[in-house]
């Protein structure tokens, strides 16, 4: 269609340019870009070739007000002949309600905060329709008859009305961009903060030292009441006297129980030296049992040994053990066996801690002749044992029944049992095929040993013979002769 242009009487046609509304501008030509109103554009039309006829809203070189479209939505002219009207783009906007013309009126504007402007634009042209107004005779500038005609201002009855309605807006690309970032960003964190620099976890604390168990000390056992004291002694090739005063006389080789009690353990190894012509003397001593925790003593003639570390290597000398056991080497003491006195005396002094004041004490002469061969004489002095027994008797106050063979009934005649043994190694007790001089009844064994040491002293000895007793013991006298 061809522009119009306006040349104060009327509306005369025009070529070339781009049609549309001005509004607000120079009135009365066509303009290549329209739509101004007030403070900031609200709906802008750009033209092409124009095919609308401009139109001029007003009367000559009238203008409009600024930031008057953008508030009333109608514009008359100062005097034009056409009215304008326009109609917001529903859902065009940033947020506000589609009636509110204010905002996205034929696109996005200033007036919607920026926000508008920033990310929208017109999506095609406006749509413009023409629709007629009564205004009164003489007040408008067409006629109806015979259809709406220019027929100059003042002498017509109605005027113009073109609607323009802007086609729509549409997002810019930038927009999708930035939307796009919004949204990635959170992930991107997370990938980052988690997947690819994951959180480092705290170095573990560093694992405190175990708590060392509370360790109280054991206590000692409930010991039963303490018997009655008493005195056991031992000597020569070996006699012994036990704690109820009855005499007996050892004269096998083998380890025997000296004391045997479940708290305390005393035992001896007996064996002959040159000139004892086979029989047994005291050779070793050893103490052991619970009442000491189970440690060992052993004590010679001339060594003695704790748990197998020599002690008392020096004369005179000592060795303790608190709380358990005080040892003293010296040439303090009693002789324990007749015909010693005036000898070199070696006394071994021992307490042995057993719940009494006074403790087990044990006084132990050494002899160390090279003559006779070494050998030792004990005297034990000790509280009576709960279930005591061994060849220093069972302690109940009854004297007979520590007669040796009664003794042998009682705590076996193969000396100690090897489970029970304070010594690594067991002697054998008799030889091969020869009755034990042990089991000789004690009259009988007086009987031999007088007539074996009167045979003996007719060879130059002192000492009766192991076999001479044996074969008047278990052969009778008649034997011993035939021999």
């Amino acid at each position: 269609m061809a522009a119009m242009h306006y040349t104060g009487a009327g509306y005369a046609p025009m070529m070339g340019g781009a049609g549309g509304v001005h509004l607000g501008g120079v009135g009365a030509y066509a303009s290549p870009r329209s739509a101004h109103g007030g403070t900031g554009p609200c709906v802008e039309y750009v033209g092409g070739v124009g095919t609308i006829p401009g139109v001029g809203l007003t009367g000559g070189m009238g203008s409009l007000p600024a930031g008057y479209l953008g508030q009333g939505g109608v514009v008359p002219g100062a005097a034009g002949a056409t009215t304008t009207v326009l109609q917001p783009a529903p859902g065009c906007g940033c947020g506000t309600p589609a009636e509110d013309p204010a905002c996205c009126v034929g696109g996005p504007s200033g007036a919607c905060g920026g926000v508008g402007t920033a990310c929208f634009e017109e999506s095609g042209t406006m749509l413009m329709t023409t629709d007629w107004q009564y205004v009164g005779d003489g007040r408008g500038a067409y006629s109806k008859v015979p259809g709406y005609n220019y027929v100059g201002q003042g002498t017509g009855a109605y005027t113009r009305e073109v609607i323009v309605t802007p086609f729509g807006c549409r997002i810019r690309p930038c927009c999708f961009a930035i939307a796009l970032a919004a949204l990635l960003f959170p992930i991107l964190w997370y990938m980052l903060s988690v997947i690819v620099y994951p959180p480092q976890s705290p170095s573990p604390l560093p694992t405190p030292p175990p708590v060392p168990p509370t360790i109280f000390p054991t206590p000692r056992p409930t010991l039963p009441p303490l018997g009655p004291v008493g005195t056991c002694t031992i000597w020569g090739d070996p006699h012994i006297l036990t704690f109820d005063g009855m005499r007996s006389d050892y004269y096998s080789l083998g380890e025997y129980w000296i004391v045997k009690s479940p708290r305390v353990w005393i035992q001896g190894r007996y064996l002959p030296t040159h000139i004892t012509n086979g029989l047994a003397v005291t050779k070793i001593l050893a103490v052991g049992g619970p009442f000491i925790s189970n440690h060992k003593l052993f004590v010679a003639a001339g060594w003695a040994t704790w748990d197998g570390a020599r002690v008392l290597e020096g004369f005179p000398s000592t060795f303790s053990v608190k709380d358990m056991v005080d040892i003293a080497s010296d040439t303090h003491g009693k002789v324990l066996q007749k015909g010693r006195e005036g000898k070199p005396l070696h006394v071994v002094h021992i307490r042995l801690a057993d719940g009494s004041p006074e403790g087990l004490l044990i006084k132990v002469n050494r002899w160390t002749e090279a003559s006779e061969g070494d050998y030792i004489n004990v005297r034990i002095t000790m509280h009576k044992q709960e279930g005591q027994d061994g060849h220093c008797g069972n302690f109940n106050g009854q004297a007979q029944d520590d007669d040796r063979l009664q003794v042998r009934a009682r705590v076996g005649k193969q000396g100690v049992d090897q489970p029970d043994l304070l010594f690594h190694t067991k002697t054998p007790v008799v030889k091969a095929n020869r009755p034990n001089i042990n089991d000789c009844p004690a009259g009988k064994l007086d009987e031999a040993k007088t007539i074996c040491k009167a045979a003996a002293k007719k060879q130059g000895q002192f000492v009766p013979a192991m076999d001479c007793l044996v074969d008047y013991c278990f052969g009778g006298e008649g034997f011993l002769q035939e021999g």
